[in-house]
């Protein structure tokens, strides 16, 4: 029988053959040979690495102090013994840069941002976890002062990501952009259509098909799309869109936006209701959940735990399941998961009583596995 070795496989049947395998057995084939390291970065690890819909979803990314010491960690929500060890390789990769768990600003489909307010000009780096990757970001010397800023990166696309830097809300918007393709920051101005007293940003921005999405306090949604080549040039002025939030003066509140199952929703509550819309392809809100607080805790050891913590219409909403039609929410030392579908609640993760989770300022985080090795993007001849 005559010997075919895998030389002579096409790289599509290749491809193929790897996928099959786990993940974690896949990112250590990259070491066989040269060829195989750019094929699995660039061919293979896209498909099981976020939004592509075969990535797992491993949990939710949290901050947690203790009350008796006051130190604060990083902890991954439930800890599964499968992935246990990614909220502590997040850690060891910020302790490697002598930074704390509060300098992450932001994460996407499985890179996080990370800043230091104290750094003058600001230091940005990005960071893997699932392979123990960390990339120092060029630093700009115009960012002297601590801006809030983003991570766009969607590996099914390119492996190329982009840094936003909001700057605060003038009449005009500008933003710093740095792209991993260049490897430079460049500044634009967005023209805002239509032009709206926006207030300040409330939270961490949505990276949905090449547009960021992120909302004000004047409850809007200002989308910026970052497919445009132009945002390879500096002092390119780009346009913008600002989108009115349902039903906004029904709430006091913003509200929070996120994704699943490959679309943007929108999560708001007063009181005891809670509402929740989707942005369609004609960029209108769709509403597709509605119900009530007290018909969402239905379950005697949920309401016991209510009872020991606080008031259930306390609730916070932490994050949308990427893959399936479930919403998390907290309070105190609770985190439970809603089925929208249906409509049964059940507990996600309880924190010792010793530790609060820190929600006020730092937001709970999505995370699932990417397998992308961020240097890849060297060519391979």
């Amino acid at each position: 029988m005559e010997f075919s070795d895998w030389s002579n496989l096409p790289d599509e049947l290749t491809v193929d053959i790897l996928c099959r395998m786990p993940d974690k057995n896949l990112i250590r084939l990259k070491c066989v040979c040269k060829s195989w390291y750019f094929l699995i970065s660039n061919s293979c690890a896209p498909r099981f690495s976020s939004p592509s819909p075969s990535a797992v979803f491993c949990g939710l990314i949290y901050l947690r102090r203790s009350l008796q010491s006051g130190k604060t960690s990083l902890r991954l929500a439930p800890q599964a013994a499968s992935f246990g060890d990614v909220s502590n390789q997040l850690s060891r990769n910020l302790t490697a840069i002598e930074y704390n768990p509060e300098d992450i600003l932001d994460c996407c489909n499985g890179l996080f941002l990370l800043a230091s307010i104290s750094s003058n000009p600001t230091q940005y780096y990005v960071t893997n976890p699932t392979i123990s990757e960390c990339i120092t970001i060029p630093v700009n010397p115009l960012h002297s002062n601590f801006e809030s800023a983003s991570l766009a990166f969607d590996p099914t696309v390119t492996l190329h990501y982009k840094i936003i830097r909001f700057s605060r809300i003038n009449p005009s918007l500008n933003l710093d952009v740095f792209s991993s393709e260049t490897g430079d920051w460049a500044c634009h101005t967005i023209a805002l259509e239509p032009m709206l007293d926006l207030g300040r940003w409330i939270q961490t921005s949505v990276y949905l098909n090449g547009v960021l999405y992120r909302l004000s306090v004047a409850k809007c949604m200002v989308c910026i799309n970052l497919k445009l080549k132009e945002h390879t040039k500096t002092n390119v002025i780009l346009k913008g869109r600002n989108i009115v939030l349902p039903q906004k003066d029904k709430f006091d509140r913003s509200g929070s936006i996120g994704t699943s199952r490959g679309a943007l929703l929108y999560f708001n509550n007063d009181n005891y209701r809670i509402k929740i819309w989707m942005f369609d392809d004609s960029c209108r809100w769709v509403l597709k959940h509605r119900t009530n607080f007290p018909r969402l805790v239905l379950h005697v050891t949920v309401r016991h735990i209510f009872k020991a913590c606080g008031d259930f219409r306390l609730l916070k909403f932490y994050a949308f399941h990427p893959n399936k039609d479930e919403i998390f929410l907290g309070i105190s030392r609770v985190m439970i998961a809603y089925n929208l579908n249906a409509n049964e609640v059940y507990f996600f993760n309880v924190v010792l009583h010793d530790e609060v989770m820190i929600c006020d300022k730092y937001y709970v985080l999505p995370y699932s596995r990417c397998g992308v090795v961020l240097n890849s993007v060297i060519k391979s001849h």
